[in-house]
């Protein structure tokens, strides 16, 4: 199973464990760690994946109509502890992998 990862991170340990328990132990994990404008920029790793995990919100309607319905578009969520000593201090739990399957923009009249 390949799974592309465009993230600027590595995965965590319990984000790559998650994943091996939902897609199994046989991952070979290609991040890409590089500015984009567009999804279209990464159309070949995109093709050359079976899974596409991404950390691009503003990107996700791109992606998901690259990867379309039969390619699993992904993402994690995090949460954030802040150290209550240091506010400046952060850490980051993963909370779980989800796929992307719609996108929806719902607006109303001013």
């Amino acid at each position: 199973m390949k799974i592309m990862w465009f993230s600027r991170h590595e995965l965590s340990s319990p984000q790559k464990e998650d994943l091996e328990r939902i897609y199994g132990v046989n991952l070979i994990i290609n991040q890409v760690n590089k500015t984009i404008s567009s999804a279209k920029e990464l159309t070949e790793e995109i093709n050359l994946s079976d899974v596409v995990a991404i950390v691009a919100p503003p990107l996700q309607q791109e992606f998901l109509q690259l990867c379309g319905m039969d390619k699993p578009l992904i993402f994690c969520k995090n949460g954030r502890i802040v150290d209550p000593i240091d506010n400046s201090k952060v850490q980051f739990v993963h909370q779980g992998w989800f796929r992307i399957k719609e996108i929806r923009t719902i607006y109303e009249p001013l």
